[in-house]
């Protein structure tokens, strides 16, 4: 009897183990990096929000310095802009930054320095397309941003891009 009792408890043992591994390996198979983009996030261009980033990037683009790009259209659908560009060596190569100022007369404005972040590259084709998507809730928060106005300002030159509540886009050169 003593035997069986054994060997019943033994049992017990190593099944309460080996759950306790594969609930172990289970986890971590299933662990997100937090590297990885959310799935929504995929295909979107990273946007930030910083005043001192912003105004570097106003700051270098006076030197047109790095990799050329010029911004060729600016469209909005729901709360994503669409910036296609043309130059850079990527879509994944450029970031969107936000000042952290959204400026509250009618229509409300709002102001996003585009940057190639490729550092060091000589030599990107000036004529390859690229097509930047921005979601803009991840710096202005979820609602209705319809009535707003978008100011997308060139980080490798001087050129600035208007989009308007109404689609219409204006450009200037400075």
């Amino acid at each position: 009897m003593k035997i069986i009792v054994s060997s019943l408890l033994n049992y017990r043992k190593i099944t309460a183990v080996l759950s306790f591994v594969a609930l172990l390996a289970l986890g971590a198979c299933n662990q997100d990096s937090g590297n990885d983009p959310a799935p929504s996030d995929k295909g979107l261009t990273n946007i930030v929000n910083s005043s001192e980033e912003f105004d570097r990037a106003m700051n270098a683009r006076t030197k047109a310095t790095g990799p050329q790009f010029t911004i060729e259209n600016v469209t909005r659908d729901g709360n994503i802009l669409t910036v296609k560009v043309k130059g850079g060596c990527s879509a994944e190569s450029f970031k969107a930054v936000w000042n952290g100022v959204e400026i509250m007369i009618y229509p409300p404005t709002i102001h996003i320095a585009l940057t190639h972040e490729t550092a060091d590259v000589i030599g990107c084709p000036t004529d390859l397309e690229h097509t930047i998507k921005i979601d803009i809730t991840k710096v202005v928060g979820e609602g209705d941003h319809s009535n707003t106005t978008f100011v997308v300002y060139n980080g490798s030159k001087v050129q600035d891009t208007t989009l308007n509540p109404d689609g219409t886009v204006s450009n200037s050169n400075r």
